[in-house]
């Protein structure tokens, strides 16, 4: 299946500025993607949003409306972030998804909507589900709540789950990745961006029942704190653990390692479930350097062959 104009269906899943490089990069083959986003978040501007007025986490949905904006003069407006008062830390455009989520009596699906169509936005945003979830892991031998302390936990996490469980899955997101060619998971930090989306049991049971092909790109680096001595495979294993799903395509970095915050995740996988390995320097360049985030232009190139269906 295809959208419109004979160009594939893609619904990237994810959060955070992983989940933007990859819409960027599918904006860049002129695609309209779908982003399907988690809403966990409970730090900065979100977290207070979230407290305060009982909504799900905007910021990574903001984010997302960014990225396949079109009008540029009011994307840099919704980006804006203040830096003093009692506005402090809050971002324009999560105030600006508040109101527009309140306007629409609550309905976060109709508020992002509106936004979309405010920012002229090439494709769709919506939340993986519209509950208030707290994400949840299990350490060796303590238990963190929330997506800002499980981030920066302090040990190897053993799981991670949401409260309350079960949460519903937005219908519409359900519906995009069963219609889709492809979807691609990631790159993005590990248990906070990517795996929330599919501990919404709808979000885990269409990825495993699409038709699309499934990819997953990879990161980059070790993020401290989360995935701390874990290496690439051990990423990759944590995902499957995630997905009732027999293969995926893997997209990998596999040029000079980048200069990050942690150690390069060297490309070694293996395994049944993977179909196949696809690898690219995907890193983005500072003059010389390599640093630790996925050039738009080269994962696109990269993603290009992968998103028909298989």
């Amino acid at each position: 299946m295809s959208a419109g104009n004979g160009q594939p269906r893609v619904v990237a899943i994810g959060g955070g500025h992983g989940l933007s490089r990859t819409l960027l990069a599918l904006r860049g083959l002129g695609l309209a993607p779908t982003a399907v986003v988690t809403v966990a978040d409970d730090g900065g501007s979100s977290g207070r949003l979230r407290r305060e007025h009982g909504v799900v986490a905007l910021g990574d949905m903001r984010m997302a409306l960014t990225s396949l904006a079109t009008k540029d003069g009011l994307s840099s407006l919704f980006g804006h972030r203040f830096t003093r008062g009692t506005l402090g830390g809050h971002s324009l455009g999560n105030l600006a998804l508040l109101a527009l989520v309140e306007q629409a009596d609550g309905d976060v699906v109709a508020g992002v909507a509106r936004a979309a169509e405010m920012l002229g936005c090439v494709g769709r945003v919506l939340p993986c589900t519209t509950a208030a979830v707290t994400l949840v892991a299990a350490l060796d031998d303590a238990q963190v709540a929330g997506q800002v302390a499980v981030m920066t936990a302090d040990g190897p996490l053993r799981s991670v789950w949401v409260e309350p469980a079960a949460p519903p899955a937005c219908p519409e997101a359900v519906e995009a990745i069963m219609a889709a060619d492809a979807v691609v998971l990631g790159p993005g930090s590990l248990f906070t961006s990517i795996v929330p989306n599919l501990l919404v049991p709808g979000i885990a049971e269409a990825v495993a029942s699409t038709p699309a092909r499934l990819v997953h790109v990879a990161n980059l680096n070790v993020q401290g704190g989360e995935t701390s001595g874990m290496d690439a495979q051990a990423h990759l294993d944590v995902l499957l653990g995630h997905l009732g799903r027999q293969s995926l395509d893997v997209v990998v970095h596999d040029g000079p390692p980048p200069v990050g915050s942690g150690p390069a995740l060297v490309p070694d996988l293996a395994g049944t479930r993977i179909r196949a390995v696809h690898g690219a320097d995907l890193a983005e360049r500072d003059g010389g350097r390599r640093l630790a985030a996925h050039d738009p232009a080269r994962l696109a190139e990269a993603l290009r062959p992968l998103l028909r269906r298989p």
